[in-house]
């Protein structure tokens, strides 16, 4: 199994075409992405939480 082949067979499966140049910034982006997930599924929240309704940046 090659490094890129995860991506070629979730971009196969989503019917994209990636062309082989963009790779490796695809390969950091899907590893950036995946920090990012684990990041937000690692944080623990309470059964009961208040929506928020509004959002402020």
């Amino acid at each position: 199994m090659t490094e890129f082949s995860e991506i070629e067979i979730l971009a196969q499966a989503n019917q994209l075409r990636i062309d082989p140049a963009y790779l490796p910034e695809v390969r950091a982006n899907l590893d950036l992405l995946r920090r990012y997930a684990a990041l937000i599924e690692g944080l623990e929240l309470p059964d009961r939480l208040e929506p928020a309704y509004e959002y402020h940046p």
